[in-house]
């Protein structure tokens, strides 16, 4: 099959047309035949080997990317009982916990540290055919294109599931900090939850995306303008949680001080160098500081039934074009997959806003 491969840490992906279709080898393993995978800031830290360490014995390199995978079910272990063969299917990137750990043992499988992670420690999307978990994956309504929803697979379900950890009620508001992929999805998704919504970034364009959607946030910040600025703009102390989907370090203070007290630091973002958090925040604003990792299947499901509910569309669709919506929007860019490389150009351009995915077949 095409696809591409890491060959070496940090150097470019390698296009190939020779790599074996990978085989199911537990009884509820799909195979999954690609039709849109996407791309985003994990991708890099893949490629610059920043997970290295934890791949198993077994896995290695070549790797090939990607961890957010869609497509249909061509093949399914003995043991597959939720989808069947022809299924529209999204794929998140988890597969084979081990259920023996104390994180399975307590429900909390997304945390299992025996399990792999398409894309990450196994094999991805970025090929015509991957191997993916029944337990982490979601049938696709009709309704729901591919490229809308392999973001759905990382982005959305991220920033899905900082909002289920930041536990806010209607009425309440929700800064987010950094409106790439996560951010303009996490945008819609707290309106239609009932939240008052500030959407902040350092770049015009992706502010401007997110102005133009139907479930626009109620404020967009330039973060360039400063942080008091911003507290004037939206009034009051500040939002009940900030949700930070960057990995720029200076907004990780900008977003502390936009928190009113005693509200909550969802962190999202994975930074290089460590999170700066003063003492202050913690002791005399009584900020609760969380973590947020992508969410379960559970969950996940859930997010995928709002955007088929609330994102009723007509499509345009052509390669290397935005997709435009009339509900909730995935903004997408497609390429083809041998365009990688103008895909990871474009991924770094001041202008770039939305999410860039890969088209892998046309024939599903």
């Amino acid at each position: 099959m095409k696809g591409l491969q890491i060959t070496e840490w940090k150097k470019p992906y390698k296009f190939s047309t020779d790599i074996p279709v990978p085989k199911i080898e537990t009884p509820t393993e799909i195979l999954i035949k690609i039709a849109v995978a996407g791309y985003c800031h994990t991708e890099m830290m893949v490629q610059n080997g920043e997970f290295a360490s934890r791949m198993k014995a077994n896995n290695g390199l070549p790797l090939i990317p990607s961890h957010e995978a869609t497509g249909v079910v061509v093949e399914i272990g003995s043991g597959v009982t939720r989808v069947n063969v022809g299924d529209r299917v999204a794929s998140l990137p988890i597969k084979n916990t081990c259920g023996e750990c104390n994180d399975c043992k307590k429900g909390l499988v997304k945390y299992c540290e025996n399990a792999d992670h398409n894309g990450v420690f196994a094999n991805g999307a970025a090929c015509e055919y991957m191997v993916a978990d029944e337990a982490w994956t979601i049938p696709l309504p009709s309704s729901i294109t591919f490229e809308a929803a392999a973001p759905l697979m990382c982005a959305g379900a991220t920033i899905y599931s900082g909002l289920k950890v930041a536990n806010l009620k209607s009425g309440q508001s929700v800064a987010i900090i950094g409106v790439g992929a996560l951010g303009h999805l996490g945008a819609q998704f707290a309106k239609c939850m009932g939240l008052k919504v500030v959407c902040v970034d350092a770049r015009q364009a992706p502010l401007d995306l997110v102005k133009s959607l139907k479930y626009a946030p109620d404020y967009t910040i330039d973060a360039m303008k400063g942080v008091e600025w911003a507290l004037q703009e939206i009034g009051g102390e500040g939002v009940d949680a900030t949700l930070m989907a960057t990995d720029a370090i200076p907004a990780y203070s900008y977003g502390l001080q936009l928190t009113k007290k005693h509200g909550t630091f969802v962190v999202m973002g994975q930074p290089f160098d460590p999170i700066p958090i003063p003492f202050n925040q913690l002791i005399f604003r009584n900020l609760t500081v969380k973590g947020s990792l992508i969410s379960d299947l559970e969950s996940a499901t859930e997010m995928v039934k709002i955007v088929a509910e609330k994102g009723k569309y007509h499509i345009n669709i052509v390669k290397a074009a935005y997709s435009f919506f009339l509900g909730i929007e995935v903004r997408t860019k497609t390429y083809p997959l041998e365009d990688i490389k103008r895909l990871m150009q474009d991924y770094h351009k001041e202008d770039h806003a939305g999410k860039l995915v890969l088209r892998v077949s046309d024939n599903v």
